[in-house]
């Protein structure tokens, strides 16, 4: 075995007994019996000093009487020596558990030290205390494999705790048929009454309290599965919500051995609910403080963020052509003006060949009138500039002015929006703020090998309010994580899309793969129940059946649903007027330039004038 114990394995002893031995250790065949059809293949026995000094030969004949491998503990001051060394690990094989302990005040301890050093199936504890003593016992433990015997000469009492959260109490022979013991049927629990903790996190918990009466109302997909649970398993159950923005609870470390559990996680902890749901998500951090049950949904955590502004309406001059056409276009200009003005130049030795093109002015303006579709009447007569102009025409003044027209037309109608940041290392290189609610997730993500994830995690703010971070997307500059489906509620509600586009945008590159399950206390009777039922619930499409309807009644959340076409307005042509107006007023600004010119121009010739005279 696995565990360094002082042990006797693979006791298998044929003794030969009298009839009166037999009926002297008759309460030795009844613990042996118990369950045989489940029995364990190793058994664990413990003894305490007290009991094993008044009931020695008891304990020698359970030894030799016992037909599996076994391993024997002994009490010392309430605790079991073997299980101080540090090399125990864990055993790999299902175990039976015999206490022998007249002493119960250490005995919840020795208990928990079992089940962390064993996979245990069964519990039989031997002791002559009183009723008061063992029922309280049974109300700390509530396991219904759990067992506690008492004899009583020929008879032997047999209490144990079972699922309805009562203690059931059986006086038999030490002959009867166990069969018939235990008439309770294991797969209900008999109308037991749960306290359940859980959360408004819309569309997995919609959860309000009554004002007046304190009741709290659930209703969504995991109030749904708790109610079936409800009717499959036989219990009733009431709610109680988390309070001052506790949520689903964080872990609070005062010490090595001090530590707080808040929110839905602390009623567990506290043992003031015995189950708790909302989204709760599967961490491996937990797990020494609470279980979980069977995971029956998978969901991601994403982000939304704020959804890029469409560009200012006189922008639509420009967005038809990106930055690169724009600049190629320009260059062919310059270069078109460059060429008129070289061939005047050169055919400059035979008049009236197109002397106009000598002017670098005309051949501006010529250039643009042709890119504007407004051709000056001008009669070209130099071989060179008709071949030129036909290039030129054909390729700059005809098909660029085309396509940008076709782009004008689209983005007038439709407002020019920028793309949205969709993917994780887009979102690390933009300058929006990261939050999320608790450290679970910026832990995570610092612990990560990616050093992009890393990195995030480095820019990841934590809230412990969810509404005031949903909020933060009103100021244009937060990125908020939280569980998939509740963003697109969120988005839906309280981010509708407006005549300009959506508010809001959700990231199709998500972070973190979940599990949600539902907790219960640390070592909770309920496991093998709701582990079951939910098993069982999943497999007949039960819980797909019940997300796909609760999906059905929401309404969608959709982007685009207020794009439409519209028609021109004096706003959509806001680019045309700007330009307008910038050309009127550098129009005006060349003629009081010419007209300063040619004032100066004319006193200059009066004064040569009068000089010469």
């Amino acid at each position: 075995m696995g565990l360094k114990v002082v042990a006797l394995l693979s006791l298998v002893f044929l003794v030969e007994v009298s009839p009166m031995m037999i009926d002297r250790y008759s309460t030795i065949e009844f613990i042996l019996n118990m369950d045989a059809d489940v029995k364990c293949s190793h058994l664990v026995t413990i003894f305490d000093e007290e009991y094993a000094a008044e009931n020695e030969e008891d304990i020698i004949q359970f030894l030799l009487r016992n037909g599996r491998p076994l391993t024997l503990l002994q009490l010392y001051n309430g605790r079991i020596n073997a299980f101080n060394h540090q090399n125990v690990t864990k055993e790999t094989v299902c175990s039976d558990v015999v206490f022998f302990v007249q002493n119960l005040d250490d005995f919840p301890l020795v208990y928990e030290r079992i089940k962390d050093f064993y996979y245990v199936s069964k519990v039989i504890l031997v002791t002559s205390n009183s009723s008061k003593e063992t029922d309280k016992l049974l109300k700390d433990i509530r396991s219904d494999h759990f067992y506690l015997l008492i004899e009583r000469g020929r008879l032997v009492k047999i209490d144990r705790w079972v699922i309805s959260d009562r203690i059931q109490k059986n006086i038999v022979s030490k002959n009867s048929n166990l069969n018939q013991v235990f008439p309770v049927k294991r797969q209900t629990m008999m109308g037991r009454h749960l306290t359940i903790a859980t959360l408004d996190f819309p569309p997995i918990v919609f959860a309000t309290a009554n004002e007046i009466t304190g009741q709290v109302i659930a209703s969504g997909i995991e109030p749904t599965l708790v109610e079936i649970l409800a009717e499959r398993l036989d219990f009733k159950f009431n709610y109680n919500l988390p309070v001052n923005d506790e949520m689903w609870g964080t872990l609070i470390f005062n010490g090595p051995e001090n530590v707080t559990v808040t929110g839905l996680l602390g009623f567990l902890h506290r043992k003031e609910a015995d189950v708790s749901y909302g989204d709760l998500h599967i961490q491996q951090r937990l797990l020494p403080y609470v279980d979980f049950t069977l995971a029956f949904r998978n969901n991601y955590e994403c982000f939304l963020i704020p959804a890029p502004r469409p560009y200012a309406k006189w922008t639509a001059l420009y967005h038809p052509f990106p930055s690169a056409i724009w600049t190629v276009t320009g260059i062919s200009c310059v270069f078109a003006v460059a060429t008129l003005r070289l061939l005047a130049k050169c055919s400059s030795w035979r008049p009236n060949k197109d002397a106009f093109f000598s002017d670098t002015m005309v051949c501006v303006l010529y250039i643009l009138g042709n890119m504007l579709s407004a051709q000056q009447p001008q009669e070209v007569r130099s071989p060179a500039n008709r071949l030129f102009l036909i290039w030129f025409l054909l390729a700059a003044a005809t098909i660029i002015p085309t396509l940008y027209r076709s782009g004008l037309i689209s983005y007038i109608t439709f407002p020019y929006t920028p793309d949205p940041i969709d993917t994780i290392h887009q979102l690390v290189d933009s300058p929006l703020q990261k939050i999320s609610w608790g450290d679970y997730f910026k832990k995570s993500l610092l612990d990560s090998n990616d050093p992009l994830q890393r990195k995030l995690g480095a820019q990841f703010a934590i809230a412990t309010n969810l509404s005031q971070m949903l909020s933060l997307l009103n100021t244009n500059s937060w990125a908020v994580m939280s569980n998939q489906g509740n963003l697109l509620y969120k988005a839906y509600t309280m981010f509708p899309p407006t005549s300009d586009g959506p508010r809001v945008h959700l990231m199709r590159e998500c972070v973190f793969p979940t599990r949600s399950a539902l907790g219960l206390q640390k070592h909770s009777s309920l496991k093998p129940y709701f582990d079951k039922e939910i098993y069982s619930l999943i497999e007949s499409g039960i819980v797909e059946h019940i997300t796909s309807q609760w999906a059905k009644k929401q309404k969608k959340w959709d982007p685009t649903s207020h794009t439409k076409l519209v028609a021109y307005s004096l706003d959509s042509l806001q680019g045309a007027f700007y330009l307008l107006g910038i050309g009127i007023a550098l129009s005006f600004l060349a003629f009081i330039a010419e007209l300063m010119f040619g004032y100066r121009k004319r006193n200059f010739q009066k004064r040569t004038d009068c000089l010469l005279n």
